[in-house]
Protein backbone atom coordinates (compact mmCIF):
# COMPACT_ATOMS: atom_id res chain seq x y z
CA UNK A 1 0.00 0.00 0.00
CA UNK A 2 1.42 3.40 -0.97
CA UNK A 3 1.87 6.12 1.64
CA UNK A 4 -0.72 8.28 -0.08
CA UNK A 5 -3.40 5.62 0.38
CA UNK A 6 -2.25 5.08 3.95
CA UNK A 7 -2.71 8.80 4.66
CA UNK A 8 -6.26 8.67 3.28
CA UNK A 9 -7.21 5.65 5.39
CA UNK A 10 -5.64 7.01 8.54
CA UNK A 11 -7.16 10.46 8.07
CA UNK A 12 -10.57 8.82 7.75
CA UNK A 13 -9.88 7.01 11.00
CA UNK A 14 -9.01 10.30 12.66
CA UNK A 15 -12.28 11.86 11.46
CA UNK A 16 -14.24 8.91 12.82
CA UNK A 17 -12.41 9.18 16.11
CA UNK A 18 -13.29 12.85 16.37
CA UNK A 19 -16.96 12.06 15.80
CA UNK A 20 -16.91 9.42 18.52
CA UNK A 21 -15.28 11.86 20.94
CA UNK A 22 -18.07 14.35 20.36
CA UNK A 23 -20.95 12.03 21.25
CA UNK A 24 -20.90 13.07 24.89
CA UNK A 25 -18.71 15.17 27.11
CA UNK A 26 -18.20 12.16 29.36
CA UNK A 27 -16.46 10.38 26.50
CA UNK A 28 -13.92 13.19 25.93
CA UNK A 29 -11.00 11.32 27.47
CA UNK A 30 -11.77 8.22 25.41
CA UNK A 31 -11.79 10.39 22.29
CA UNK A 32 -8.37 11.81 23.14
CA UNK A 33 -6.98 8.32 23.62
CA UNK A 34 -8.35 7.33 20.21
CA UNK A 35 -6.79 10.38 18.55
CA UNK A 36 -3.48 9.71 20.25
CA UNK A 37 -3.57 6.09 19.06
CA UNK A 38 -4.33 7.20 15.48
CA UNK A 39 -1.52 9.77 15.58
CA UNK A 40 0.96 7.22 16.91
CA UNK A 41 -0.06 4.81 14.16
CA UNK A 42 0.54 7.46 11.53
CA UNK A 43 3.98 8.21 12.97
CA UNK A 44 4.86 4.50 12.96
CA UNK A 45 3.81 4.24 9.30
CA UNK A 46 5.99 7.21 8.38
CA UNK A 47 8.95 5.84 10.31
CA UNK A 48 8.72 2.57 8.35
CA UNK A 49 9.98 4.37 5.24
CA UNK A 50 13.13 2.62 4.02
CA UNK A 51 16.27 4.42 5.16
CA UNK A 52 19.94 4.09 4.33
CA UNK A 53 22.23 3.33 7.25
CA UNK A 54 24.57 6.36 7.46
CA UNK A 55 27.38 3.98 8.46
CA UNK A 56 27.12 2.01 5.21
CA UNK A 57 29.24 3.01 2.17
CA UNK A 58 27.31 5.37 -0.09
CA UNK A 59 26.51 4.18 -3.60
CA UNK A 60 25.21 6.11 -6.60
CA UNK A 61 21.46 5.61 -6.77
CA UNK A 62 21.13 4.68 -3.05
CA UNK A 63 18.57 6.92 -1.34
CA UNK A 64 19.70 8.81 1.76
CA UNK A 65 17.61 10.54 4.42
CA UNK A 66 18.31 13.20 7.03
CA UNK A 67 15.50 13.20 9.61
CA UNK A 68 17.35 15.49 12.06
CA UNK A 69 16.81 13.02 14.92
CA UNK A 70 20.56 12.52 15.29
CA UNK A 71 21.40 16.23 15.18
CA UNK A 72 24.70 16.80 17.02
CA UNK A 73 24.63 18.02 20.59
CA UNK A 74 24.22 21.76 20.84
CA UNK A 75 22.37 21.98 17.52
CA UNK A 76 18.77 21.63 18.72
CA UNK A 77 17.17 24.84 19.96
CA UNK A 78 16.47 24.88 23.71
CA UNK A 79 16.02 28.62 24.19
CA UNK A 80 14.69 31.48 22.11
CA UNK A 81 18.14 31.70 20.51
CA UNK A 82 18.42 28.80 18.03
CA UNK A 83 21.90 27.44 17.19
CA UNK A 84 22.55 27.62 13.44
CA UNK A 85 22.34 24.50 11.29
CA UNK A 86 25.24 24.81 8.82
CA UNK A 87 27.74 21.99 8.21
CA UNK A 88 26.76 19.52 10.95
CA UNK A 89 25.72 16.95 8.31
CA UNK A 90 28.58 17.53 5.90
CA UNK A 91 30.92 14.79 7.14
CA UNK A 92 28.19 12.15 7.41
CA UNK A 93 26.01 13.06 4.41
CA UNK A 94 27.86 15.68 2.33
CA UNK A 95 25.08 18.21 3.00
CA UNK A 96 25.37 21.86 4.12
CA UNK A 97 22.72 24.44 5.00
CA UNK A 98 22.73 28.17 4.29
CA UNK A 99 21.87 31.07 6.57
CA UNK A 100 18.67 30.99 8.61
CA UNK A 101 18.53 27.23 9.23
CA UNK A 102 18.22 25.62 12.67
CA UNK A 103 16.95 22.39 14.25
CA UNK A 104 13.74 22.61 16.29
CA UNK A 105 11.94 20.26 18.65
CA UNK A 106 8.29 19.35 18.01
CA UNK A 107 6.56 18.13 21.18
CA UNK A 108 3.29 18.02 23.11
CA UNK A 109 4.96 20.24 25.72
CA UNK A 110 3.83 23.60 24.35
CA UNK A 111 6.37 25.95 25.88
CA UNK A 112 6.95 29.40 24.39
CA UNK A 113 9.66 28.23 21.96
CA UNK A 114 7.65 25.26 20.72
CA UNK A 115 4.51 27.31 20.12
CA UNK A 116 6.52 29.95 18.25
CA UNK A 117 8.63 27.69 16.03
CA UNK A 118 7.06 24.19 15.84
CA UNK A 119 3.33 24.16 16.65
CA UNK A 120 3.04 20.42 16.00
CA UNK A 121 3.12 17.56 18.54
CA UNK A 122 5.42 15.49 16.31
CA UNK A 123 7.75 15.88 13.37
CA UNK A 124 7.10 13.96 10.16
CA UNK A 125 9.26 11.25 11.73
CA UNK A 126 10.41 11.55 15.30
CA UNK A 127 10.46 14.92 17.06
CA UNK A 128 13.07 17.07 15.30
CA UNK A 129 12.77 19.24 12.20
CA UNK A 130 14.79 21.89 10.38
CA UNK A 131 13.47 25.45 10.39
CA UNK A 132 14.19 28.23 7.92
CA UNK A 133 13.87 31.77 9.25
CA UNK A 134 13.40 34.25 6.39
CA UNK A 135 14.50 37.18 8.56
CA UNK A 136 17.90 35.56 9.14
CA UNK A 137 18.42 33.70 5.86
CA UNK A 138 16.35 35.43 3.18
CA UNK A 139 13.31 34.06 1.35
CA UNK A 140 14.75 30.61 0.56
CA UNK A 141 16.46 27.84 2.51
CA UNK A 142 19.65 26.87 0.68
CA UNK A 143 20.90 23.29 0.87
CA UNK A 144 24.21 22.36 -0.76
CA UNK A 145 25.45 18.90 -1.76
CA UNK A 146 29.15 18.03 -1.99
CA UNK A 147 28.31 15.46 -4.68
CA UNK A 148 25.52 15.96 -7.25
CA UNK A 149 22.12 14.44 -6.46
CA UNK A 150 19.50 13.28 -8.94
CA UNK A 151 16.42 13.78 -6.76
CA UNK A 152 15.45 15.59 -3.56
CA UNK A 153 12.28 15.58 -1.47
CA UNK A 154 11.16 16.97 1.90
CA UNK A 155 8.08 17.10 4.10
CA UNK A 156 7.13 20.73 4.59
CA UNK A 157 4.85 22.75 6.88
CA UNK A 158 4.57 26.44 7.79
CA UNK A 159 5.07 27.50 11.40
CA UNK A 160 1.55 28.89 11.47
CA UNK A 161 -1.28 30.39 9.49
CA UNK A 162 -5.03 30.59 9.19
CA UNK A 163 -7.09 27.41 9.07
CA UNK A 164 -7.50 26.27 5.47
CA UNK A 165 -5.01 28.93 4.29
CA UNK A 166 -3.50 28.04 0.90
CA UNK A 167 0.28 27.92 0.49
CA UNK A 168 2.63 27.23 -2.41
CA UNK A 169 5.98 25.54 -1.77
CA UNK A 170 8.76 25.65 -4.34
CA UNK A 171 12.08 23.83 -4.74
CA UNK A 172 14.64 25.01 -7.34
CA UNK A 173 17.66 22.90 -8.28
CA UNK A 174 20.99 24.25 -9.54
CA UNK A 175 23.87 22.42 -11.20
CA UNK A 176 27.54 22.76 -10.23
CA UNK A 177 27.93 25.83 -12.45
CA UNK A 178 25.04 27.59 -10.70
CA UNK A 179 22.65 27.17 -13.62
CA UNK A 180 18.99 26.57 -12.84
CA UNK A 181 18.39 22.90 -13.70
CA UNK A 182 14.91 22.08 -12.42
CA UNK A 183 11.96 23.23 -10.32
CA UNK A 184 9.24 21.52 -8.30
CA UNK A 185 6.15 23.16 -6.75
CA UNK A 186 3.11 22.11 -4.76
CA UNK A 187 0.03 23.96 -3.50
CA UNK A 188 -1.67 22.85 -0.30
CA UNK A 189 -4.14 23.99 2.35
CA UNK A 190 -2.85 24.19 5.90
CA UNK A 191 -4.56 22.96 9.03
CA UNK A 192 -3.23 23.66 12.50
CA UNK A 193 -3.61 20.00 13.51
CA UNK A 194 -1.68 18.77 10.44
CA UNK A 195 0.49 16.52 12.56
CA UNK A 196 0.63 13.97 9.72
CA UNK A 197 2.87 16.29 7.68
CA UNK A 198 1.10 15.21 4.48
CA UNK A 199 2.76 17.70 2.11
CA UNK A 200 5.78 16.40 0.20
CA UNK A 201 7.84 18.70 -2.05
CA UNK A 202 10.12 17.01 -4.58
CA UNK A 203 12.36 17.63 -7.59
CA UNK A 204 14.22 15.40 -10.07
CA UNK A 205 17.22 16.31 -12.24
CA UNK A 206 17.29 15.70 -16.01
CA UNK A 207 18.80 12.36 -16.98
CA UNK A 208 22.58 12.31 -16.69
CA UNK A 209 22.66 15.54 -14.64
CA UNK A 210 22.57 16.40 -10.95
CA UNK A 211 21.85 19.18 -8.47
CA UNK A 212 24.64 20.69 -6.38
CA UNK A 213 22.27 23.06 -4.58
CA UNK A 214 18.56 23.44 -3.97
CA UNK A 215 16.57 26.43 -2.75
CA UNK A 216 13.27 25.96 -0.91
CA UNK A 217 10.72 28.69 -0.21
CA UNK A 218 7.14 28.79 1.08
CA UNK A 219 4.59 31.54 0.38
CA UNK A 220 0.91 32.10 1.15
CA UNK A 221 -0.99 32.28 -2.14
CA UNK A 222 -2.86 35.36 -0.87
CA UNK A 223 0.16 37.68 -0.68
CA UNK A 224 3.13 35.73 -2.16
CA UNK A 225 5.45 36.84 0.67
CA UNK A 226 8.05 34.29 1.77
CA UNK A 227 7.35 32.95 5.27
CA UNK A 228 9.13 30.87 7.89
CA UNK A 229 8.72 27.11 7.48
CA UNK A 230 9.80 23.67 8.69
CA UNK A 231 11.09 20.65 6.78
CA UNK A 232 11.67 17.05 7.77
CA UNK A 233 12.88 13.85 6.10
CA UNK A 234 15.30 15.49 3.66
CA UNK A 235 15.60 12.62 1.16
CA UNK A 236 18.10 12.61 -1.71
CA UNK A 237 19.65 10.23 -4.22
CA UNK A 238 23.30 10.57 -5.34
CA UNK A 239 23.40 11.20 -9.08
CA UNK A 240 25.14 9.18 -11.72
CA UNK A 241 26.34 12.20 -13.66
CA UNK A 242 27.55 11.66 -17.21
CA UNK A 243 30.68 13.80 -17.41
CA UNK A 244 31.81 15.30 -20.72
CA UNK A 245 35.31 14.19 -21.76
CA UNK A 246 37.78 17.11 -21.83
CA UNK A 247 38.33 17.07 -25.62
CA UNK A 248 34.59 17.05 -26.31
CA UNK A 249 34.11 19.87 -23.77
CA UNK A 250 36.89 21.93 -25.39
CA UNK A 251 35.35 21.43 -28.83
CA UNK A 252 31.97 22.52 -27.51
CA UNK A 253 33.52 25.70 -26.10
CA UNK A 254 35.05 26.84 -29.41
CA UNK A 255 33.38 30.05 -30.57
CA UNK A 256 35.27 30.94 -33.75
CA UNK A 257 38.43 30.39 -35.75
CA UNK A 258 41.74 30.93 -33.94
CA UNK A 259 43.74 34.03 -34.84
CA UNK A 260 47.32 35.21 -34.79
CA UNK A 261 47.08 38.95 -34.48
CA UNK A 262 44.70 40.03 -37.26
CA UNK A 263 45.35 36.94 -39.35
CA UNK A 264 43.18 33.81 -39.33
CA UNK A 265 44.67 30.39 -38.59
CA UNK A 266 43.37 27.97 -41.18
CA UNK A 267 41.61 25.08 -39.46
CA UNK A 268 43.11 22.42 -41.71
CA UNK A 269 46.80 21.61 -41.12
CA UNK A 270 47.29 20.91 -44.84
CA UNK A 271 48.41 24.13 -46.54
CA UNK A 272 47.52 22.81 -49.98
CA UNK A 273 43.92 22.20 -48.93
CA UNK A 274 43.71 25.66 -47.42
CA UNK A 275 44.79 27.32 -50.67
CA UNK A 276 42.53 25.20 -52.88
CA UNK A 277 39.34 25.57 -50.85
CA UNK A 278 39.76 29.17 -49.72
CA UNK A 279 40.50 30.96 -52.98
CA UNK A 280 39.58 34.32 -51.46
CA UNK A 281 42.86 34.29 -49.55
CA UNK A 282 46.36 35.07 -50.80
CA UNK A 283 49.14 32.54 -50.24
CA UNK A 284 49.28 31.25 -46.70
CA UNK A 285 52.28 31.60 -44.40
CA UNK A 286 53.38 28.70 -42.20
CA UNK A 287 53.98 29.38 -38.51
CA UNK A 288 54.98 27.21 -35.58
CA UNK A 289 52.73 28.18 -32.69
CA UNK A 290 53.20 27.79 -28.95
CA UNK A 291 51.22 25.10 -27.18
CA UNK A 292 49.00 25.99 -24.21
CA UNK A 293 50.50 23.37 -21.92
CA UNK A 294 48.48 24.59 -18.92
CA UNK A 295 45.28 23.71 -20.79
CA UNK A 296 46.80 20.36 -21.78
CA UNK A 297 47.67 19.57 -18.15
CA UNK A 298 44.12 20.50 -17.06
CA UNK A 299 42.66 18.16 -19.69
CA UNK A 300 44.97 15.35 -18.59
CA UNK A 301 43.94 15.88 -14.95
CA UNK A 302 40.23 15.77 -15.88
CA UNK A 303 40.79 12.61 -17.89
CA UNK A 304 42.51 11.00 -14.93
CA UNK A 305 39.60 11.84 -12.63
CA UNK A 306 37.15 10.39 -15.15
CA UNK A 307 39.28 7.29 -15.72
CA UNK A 308 39.63 7.96 -19.46
CA UNK A 309 42.55 6.36 -21.34
CA UNK A 310 43.39 5.92 -25.00
CA UNK A 311 43.22 2.57 -26.74
CA UNK A 312 46.40 0.46 -26.82
CA UNK A 313 48.94 1.66 -29.38
CA UNK A 314 50.20 -1.04 -31.74
CA UNK A 315 53.77 -1.64 -32.96
CA UNK A 316 56.36 1.17 -32.69
CA UNK A 317 53.66 3.85 -32.26
CA UNK A 318 54.72 4.71 -28.70
CA UNK A 319 58.11 5.80 -30.05
CA UNK A 320 56.46 8.39 -32.29
CA UNK A 321 54.17 9.55 -29.49
CA UNK A 322 57.27 10.14 -27.35
CA UNK A 323 58.81 12.24 -30.15
CA UNK A 324 55.78 14.53 -30.48
CA UNK A 325 56.23 18.09 -29.21
CA UNK A 326 52.45 18.60 -29.13
CA UNK A 327 49.42 16.98 -27.48
CA UNK A 328 48.22 14.03 -29.55
CA UNK A 329 44.53 13.14 -29.89
CA UNK A 330 43.85 9.40 -29.73
CA UNK A 331 40.64 7.34 -29.57
CA UNK A 332 39.46 5.60 -26.43
CA UNK A 333 37.92 2.82 -28.49
CA UNK A 334 39.57 1.01 -31.41
CA UNK A 335 39.70 -2.53 -32.72
CA UNK A 336 42.41 -4.52 -30.96
CA UNK A 337 45.82 -3.93 -32.54
CA UNK A 338 44.54 -1.37 -35.05
CA UNK A 339 45.72 1.93 -33.49
CA UNK A 340 48.97 3.07 -35.10
CA UNK A 341 50.84 6.32 -34.48
CA UNK A 342 53.61 7.83 -36.62
CA UNK A 343 55.13 11.25 -37.35
CA UNK A 344 57.80 13.60 -36.02
CA UNK A 345 58.16 16.33 -33.41
CA UNK A 346 55.71 18.81 -34.97
CA UNK A 347 53.24 16.59 -36.83
CA UNK A 348 51.64 13.31 -35.77
CA UNK A 349 49.23 10.94 -37.51
CA UNK A 350 47.07 8.31 -35.80
CA UNK A 351 45.02 5.76 -37.73
CA UNK A 352 42.70 3.05 -36.42
CA UNK A 353 39.67 0.93 -37.20
CA UNK A 354 36.42 0.63 -35.23
CA UNK A 355 32.90 -0.59 -35.98
CA UNK A 356 33.89 -1.65 -39.50
CA UNK A 357 35.21 1.77 -40.53
CA UNK A 358 38.67 3.40 -40.79
CA UNK A 359 39.54 6.66 -39.01
CA UNK A 360 42.48 9.05 -38.78
CA UNK A 361 43.62 12.07 -36.78
CA UNK A 362 46.29 14.41 -38.10
CA UNK A 363 47.77 16.92 -35.64
CA UNK A 364 50.33 19.66 -36.17
CA UNK A 365 51.68 22.74 -34.42
CA UNK A 366 52.68 24.07 -37.86
CA UNK A 367 49.63 26.00 -39.05
CA UNK A 368 48.70 28.06 -42.09
CA UNK A 369 48.19 31.73 -41.27
CA UNK A 370 46.38 33.74 -43.94
CA UNK A 371 45.26 37.33 -44.32
CA UNK A 372 41.71 37.78 -45.55
CA UNK A 373 41.44 39.37 -48.98
CA UNK A 374 39.94 42.88 -49.07
CA UNK A 375 36.15 42.73 -49.05
CA UNK A 376 35.93 38.94 -48.82
CA UNK A 377 33.78 37.20 -46.23
CA UNK A 378 35.84 35.21 -43.78
CA UNK A 379 35.42 31.66 -42.52
CA UNK A 380 33.98 32.05 -39.01
CA UNK A 381 33.19 28.46 -38.06
CA UNK A 382 35.17 26.95 -35.18
CA UNK A 383 35.05 23.57 -36.90
CA UNK A 384 35.20 23.29 -40.69
CA UNK A 385 34.19 20.25 -42.73
CA UNK A 386 35.53 18.98 -46.02
CA UNK A 387 35.53 15.69 -47.88
CA UNK A 388 34.60 13.61 -50.91
CA UNK A 389 31.96 11.00 -51.56
CA UNK A 390 34.12 8.50 -49.73
CA UNK A 391 35.30 10.43 -46.66
CA UNK A 392 34.51 13.31 -44.30
CA UNK A 393 36.99 15.47 -42.36
CA UNK A 394 36.48 17.94 -39.50
CA UNK A 395 39.27 20.48 -38.88
CA UNK A 396 39.74 22.57 -35.72
CA UNK A 397 42.38 24.00 -33.40
CA UNK A 398 42.92 23.05 -29.73
CA UNK A 399 45.69 23.84 -27.26
CA UNK A 400 47.48 25.90 -29.94
CA UNK A 401 47.79 22.96 -32.34
CA UNK A 402 45.70 22.20 -35.42
CA UNK A 403 43.88 18.91 -35.98
CA UNK A 404 41.91 17.12 -38.67
CA UNK A 405 39.71 14.11 -37.81
CA UNK A 406 38.62 11.92 -40.73
CA UNK A 407 36.33 8.97 -41.24
CA UNK A 408 36.42 6.83 -44.38
CA UNK A 409 33.58 4.99 -46.06
CA UNK A 410 33.52 1.24 -45.79
CA UNK A 411 33.13 0.16 -49.41
CA UNK A 412 32.17 3.62 -50.68
CA UNK A 413 29.39 6.05 -49.84
CA UNK A 414 26.71 3.88 -51.45
CA UNK A 415 27.55 0.97 -49.17
CA UNK A 416 28.21 3.16 -46.11
CA UNK A 417 26.16 6.38 -46.38
CA UNK A 418 26.63 7.18 -42.68
CA UNK A 419 30.31 7.89 -43.31
CA UNK A 420 29.31 11.34 -44.62
CA UNK A 421 27.19 12.05 -41.52
CA UNK A 422 28.62 14.94 -39.49
CA UNK A 423 26.92 13.71 -36.31
CA UNK A 424 28.65 10.36 -36.70
CA UNK A 425 31.99 12.12 -37.08
CA UNK A 426 31.15 14.25 -34.04
CA UNK A 427 30.72 11.07 -32.00
CA UNK A 428 34.21 10.01 -33.09
CA UNK A 429 35.64 13.39 -31.99
CA UNK A 430 33.86 13.05 -28.64
CA UNK A 431 35.64 9.72 -28.11
CA UNK A 432 39.10 11.34 -28.41
CA UNK A 433 41.41 11.89 -25.44
CA UNK A 434 44.66 13.79 -25.03
CA UNK A 435 47.93 11.83 -24.97
CA UNK A 436 51.39 13.30 -24.23
CA UNK A 437 54.71 11.46 -24.68
CA UNK A 438 58.14 12.02 -23.22
CA UNK A 439 58.93 15.12 -25.28
CA UNK A 440 55.53 16.64 -24.61
CA UNK A 441 56.01 16.23 -20.85
CA UNK A 442 58.94 18.66 -21.06
CA UNK A 443 56.48 21.33 -22.34
CA UNK A 444 58.61 22.24 -25.41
Amino acid sequence: MGLGKKFAILAAGATAATAVAGIAAAQENDGRRILDAVRDRIVRELERTDRVDPNEPEQAGAQRIIDFENAPAGTVATTRVSPSLTTQYRDSHGVSFGKGASVQLCTDNYDELNVRLCPYPRAASGQRVALHDVEAGGPAMQIGFDDPVSSVSVRINPTGGRTDEEFIARMIGYDAAGNRAGVGTIRFNWYQDAFTWPTSLAIRAPEGQGFSRIDIDLRPVANNNAVRFLIDDLTFTPAQVVATPPVAAALGALDGPPRVGRAIVVQSPQIGEAQSTLQIYPAAVRKRLAIDWDAVDAALADQSLLGLVNAAIAGPGQKYLDLAALPVLLPQNADAGSLQVFGNSDTVNAVWRANGRDYAVYGSRLVSVIEKAQGASGVQAAVTFSGTDDDLTASFSLFGASYAVSQFCNGGADADPACNDRDALGAVAADLVVAVGETGRTRP
